[in-house]
């Protein structure tokens, strides 16, 4: 029960990561604020969390809109009394160089993977505050340390969100402590129709030979979250399965 009498806002939660986040933090004691765009997504997340005899509630949000975040803040303090715990996870982006993207998709992306967790802090840390402090996690991507072709908006969202870690944990310290995530392949429903094929391409970059599971960095978030991680903050940390660590050289004969 690492998470016990706290209460975690946990956005995108309605899948992938951020459902097997609220899940695990549920589990832990924490009651969850699920806020995501997804509404059936989101209900299912709260439903599950409340079977598994936890506590839970669903925010209808759009995290590129300000008065959206506001709005996920306030139910959150009206419902529970108090922010323990923001999970930053959220993502929505399109893919493209710099020279393909349009002002409209770099907007859409960097509004939704960047500008949403200055937003959330930007409603919640006084909250925080107000309550004792907490922990701030957020989800990055190792997109934020390497760089991959035709991800220009994503990257730059990505690294950005590294670079605010930085910032945030530097400003809230010492009450609130503020870390981030950067994983690899993780499979989750943003794949879509990826080919099997493809996802076992992909697995094969990692040295562990696997793609990640929602599950894998959830365990990861939990650490930051709790008091485990307790004389931890504006760090990062890498979970790829090996992705990034090593040079793959093509084999030879």
């Amino acid at each position: 029960m690492l998470l016990e009498g706290k209460v975690a806002l946990i956005t995108g939660s309605a899948s992938g990561i951020g459902r097997a986040t609220a899940k695990l933090f549920a589990a832990q004691g924490a009651k969850i604020v699920v806020a995501d765009i997804n509404k059936p997504g989101g209900e299912n997340t709260v439903s599950d969390i409340i079977d598994g005899g936890g506590e839970a509630l669903f925010v209808e949000t759009d995290l590129a809109k300000m008065e959206d975040v506001k709005s996920m803040v306030d139910t959150a303090m009206t419902s529970f009394g108090r922010l323990d715990v923001i999970h930053s996870n959220a993502a929505a982006y399109d893919m493209g160089t710099a020279t393909e993207i349009t002002e409209d998709q770099w907007d859409r992306t960097i509004s939704t993977c960047l500008k949403a967790t200055w937003m959330i802090a930007h409603h919640a840390v006084p909250l925080m505050l107000t309550s004792g402090g907490g922990t701030f996690v957020i989800t990055g991507s190792d997109h934020a340390i390497r760089g991959y072709p035709g991800y220009a908006a994503y990257q730059a969202a990505k690294g950005g969100l590294l670079a605010m870690t930085r910032s945030l944990a530097a400003d809230c310290a010492p009450t609130i402590r503020v870390n981030i995530i950067l994983p690899g392949a993780v499979e989750t429903e943003i794949w879509g129709e990826t080919t099997q094929e493809e996802r076992d391409r992909i697995a094969e970059m990692c040295i562990l030979k696997r793609n990640g599971r929602p599950e894998d960095i959830a365990n990861v978030a939990l650490f930051l979250a709790s008091d485990m991680s307790s004389y931890m903050t504006g760090a990062h940390i890498v979970v790829d399965g090996g992705l990034t660590s090593v040079v793959q050289l093509p084999e030879t004969e």
